[in-house]
């Protein structure tokens, strides 16, 4: 069954759409909520995760946890969704 949806998803070039989804879900489940309170605005573009913050402080713990985030996000999704996150 999960080879038949890949397919299909693949077919109707509708994969990218249903990763951005997953990977926007996946940044909420694995942050935690404190740091998807602090999150203002995230959005997947061409694979680059964008990710703005409201706190200083938490932007820069997570840009030197950047390697992890995107290794965490990857294996949430099941395969390589993103390949960069920025932070804002």
């Amino acid at each position: 069954m999960g080879e038949a949806l890949s397919q299909w998803l693949d077919r109707y070039r509708l994969r990218q759409g249903t990763d951005n989804s997953r990977v926007l879900q996946a940044w909420d489940e694995i942050m935690g909520p404190s740091v998807a309170r602090q999150t203002s605005r995230k959005k997947v573009e061409n694979r680059i995760l964008v990710i703005q913050l409201d706190s200083a402080v938490v932007r820069k713990e997570l840009l030197m946890m950047k390697g992890k985030i995107i290794s965490s996000i990857n294996e949430h999704v099941g395969h390589d969704a993103i390949k960069d996150v920025q932070i804002f």
